[in-house]
């Protein structure tokens, strides 16, 4: 978005620093990825930023985590916004404890008892490990593919 928009955004409400950071020059850049198609479409690809849009709100996938995470058969577990049709969806991949069998409704129930209604997953997928960067970070990107 350019300042001279007629929906000029003004600044993050008492987040001078964040405002700051999300301008270059006169743009404000939003984190939103999109492109445009060879028949000159244009789509949206998600976010640069791990924040997710659940119903309309903004989700971080690191409260969804830590929640999942006290359940005692998850190792680890990263959570990123995935698309079901025309929908995005708070999806939660799981590495179960090696003893552990992957349990859904027991996280289902986690995750009513700690989180309000859309911030919960709506889908669990159970892997062996999470795809990392060199430096260990998860791949949030690979998940989402």
């Amino acid at each position: 978005m350019h300042r001279s928009d007629p929906g000029l955004m003004l600044g993050y409400w008492h987040l001078p620093e964040e405002t700051a950071a999300a301008f270059r020059g006169d743009w404000f850049l939003t984190g939103d990825l999109a492109r445009f198609d060879a028949d000159g479409y244009l789509w949206y690809e998600g976010r640069a930023d791990d924040q997710m849009n659940a119903f309309g709100y903004r989700v971080a996938p690191e409260e969804v985590e830590r929640a999942l995470a006290e359940h005692p058969d998850v190792a680890e577990v990263a959570v990123v916004e995935t698309r079901a049709g025309e929908v995005s969806i708070v999806t939660a991949f799981v590495v179960p404890r090696a003893d552990a069998t992957p349990d859904p409704a027991g996280l289902e129930a986690l995750a009513a008892d700690r989180l309000a209604d859309y911030k919960r997953p709506r889908r669990y997928v159970f892997v062996e490990e999470l795809p990392r960067t060199g430096s260990g970070k998860v791949l949030r990107r690979a998940l989402r593919a």
